[in-house]
């Protein structure tokens, strides 16, 4: 049962019919991993943090830099060479105390994902590299865990929810390893109000999850800045992925 001050902090959720005391519950009993605390990590965990996603766990071994602040809003310039998820951490605690959160300031490797995937009911990769994110993928489907994949690159964006359970493609369909990418946002750029709109997409979708609301699994929206355009398209299962089709998917 909601305390006075939950009732009164998260009011405007509880307006919301398909939400309610209901679902504002499983929201403060919910764990959601973040993985990269950059400029998708940022704000979908201020989304959550605010929204009263009772438990974040911020993983990235990442320290702030000066060109961040272009885009990753949760940072100042006093926090330049500090970890980026103890200063991320600062933030979203004035944002809603409430709120426990586990920082993990180390890179997103086999053992780490291994051990925190498992426990979390929702992952957002917010990571700008794909070996990284093909290993989240790999762990998601190991663990049955839905995932909220993230990126954006110069006006460009797009959002994807993966689930293992859904007959669709994960992450490795979509990008075979053989497919390279010779730009990141590295090298090509970004506008920093993309990342804020797929950010903030990512975390919706996963409150949408949490409070128990249908999800477009398996389609990739890809968002297109300069036409300011949305564009839809199903994500198919390869029979040949190592992950999720053919004879040897999700071998361990």
């Amino acid at each position: 049962m909601l305390t006075d001050q939950q009732a009164l902090r998260y009011s405007s959720n509880l307006l919301i019919g398909s939400i309610g005391e209901s679902g504002q519950q499983r929201l403060l009993d919910s764990q959601v991993l973040i993985i990269g605390l950059g400029g998708l990590g940022t704000p979908a965990s201020q989304y959550l943090a605010s929204s009263g996603v009772g438990q974040l766990t911020l993983m990235d071994h990442d320290k702030v830099s000066l060109s961040n602040l272009q885009r990753q809003m949760l940072y100042s310039g006093l926090d330049v060479g500090l970890p980026k998820v103890t200063q991320a951490a600062q933030r979203l605690a004035d944002i809603n105390p409430d709120v426990d959160i586990t920082t993990l300031s180390q890179a997103a490797s086999e053992d780490t994902l291994r051990e925190h995937i498992g426990t979390c009911d929702i992952v957002l990769d917010c990571t700008d590299n794909r070996d990284t994110r093909y290993l989240i993928n790999r762990y998601c489907y190991w663990f049955n865990k839905p995932l909220i994949s993230g990126a954006a690159r110069g006006f460009n964006g797009q959002v994807v929810a993966l689930h293992p359970g859904h007959d669709h493609g994960c992450y490795q369909c979509l990008y075979p390893t053989e497919v390279k990418e010779p730009l990141d946002c590295s090298n090509a750029g970004i506008a920093a109000p993309v990342v804020g709109i797929i950010g903030a997409m990512q975390s919706l979708l996963a409150i949408q999850y949490l409070t128990q609301h249908e999800l477009p699994w398996g389609l990739l929206q890809s968002f297109d800045g300069l036409g300011h355009q949305w564009h839809v398209a199903e994500l198919p299962k390869s029979a040949t992925c190592p992950i999720c089709g053919g004879e040897n998917a999700n071998n361990r």
